[in-house]
């Protein structure tokens, strides 16, 4: 059974490394190894949590964002490692759905559950979302100041990779939170629309007020993720009725900190 569980995990992350190889150096093949990477994506994913849907979105942000971070490098060996760096972080998303997903499966079926297991895919999970926030945001602002694309088609993909984002989030914390037994308020927790629609439409405003500015893609990034880091930090203990004035205050000086090293440190020059 554990061998079964490491081909689950081995075969689909050697399949993304080598579709990410060919889209990165074959042309001619380019959209094909695209799509084929997007369909093991999503297919692993599904075939991993027992056919479920929800987990897609996060596969599918990830793939995303491995793409189009990679489409902003420069040609050097350094491509060849992220390629590496996002296959392996991508059997790491697949351990984060194992994990959470069939440990909930567990939960439902009132069987006996493993916590600490639940807990640890749940932050991985969190973690994979966070990062491709990071990347997506980078990756297409960098199209953007390249192509000189209208912006408007920018904001719309930000949009919706925090409208997802925040979607994915909020319904894995409702589900963990369940599993813990933590009290929850059915009127704050099933308003997932509501929330990520409007941590998209915060993005989005920010993301219009740097495109007046000289930001380099790695800089618009980074200030995206320091906005939305500590603002769903303090939603989830908000969901979880656990939101007080230590943890908006923690958070709110995250945010500060973090902003102002980005601001003191990031590359002001388009490139």
């Amino acid at each position: 059974m554990k061998i079964k569980k490491y081909i689950k995990l081995v075969i689909p992350s050697f399949v993304f490394f080598i579709m990410m190889e060919f889209f990165f150096k074959s042309f001619g093949l380019s959209y094909a190894s695209l799509i084929t990477l997007f369909l093991i994506s999503v297919l692993s994913a599904f075939w991993i949590t027992r056919y479920r849907f929800l987990p897609i979105i996060l596969v599918t942000l990830w793939t995303t964002g491995s793409v189009l971070f990679l489409i902003t490098l420069d040609e050097n060996g350094f491509q060849q490692l992220y390629i590496a760096a996002s296959s392996f972080i991508f059997a790491f998303a697949l351990i984060g759905l194992y994990r959470f997903f069939i440990q909930q499966e567990k939960w439902i079926k009132k069987e006996e559950i493993k916590l600490k297991v639940l807990d640890s895919g749940f932050n991985l999970n969190q973690a994979i979302i966070l990062i491709s926030i990071f990347l997506i945001s980078s990756g297409i602002y960098s199209i953007y100041t390249d192509l000189n694309l209208p912006l408007w088609i920018i904001l719309i993909i930000i949009f919706a990779t925090i409208f997802f984002s925040t979607i994915y989030l909020t319904r894995i914390n409702f589900l963990k939170s369940k599993a813990h037994e933590f009290y929850l308020d059915s009127s704050k927790n099933k308003t997932f629309v509501f929330y990520s629609f409007l941590f998209g439409l915060i993005i989005v405003e920010l993301i219009w007020a740097i495109s007046f500015w000289p930001a380099n893609h790695l800089t618009v990034g980074a200030i995206v993720l320091s906005i939305y880091y500590p603002c769903w930090n303090i939603l989830r203990d908000y969901l979880r009725n656990n939101l007080s004035k230590k943890v908006v205050t923690l958070n709110s000086l995250f945010f500060i900190t973090f902003l102002c090293i980005t601001l003191l440190t990031g590359n002001w020059k388009i490139s």
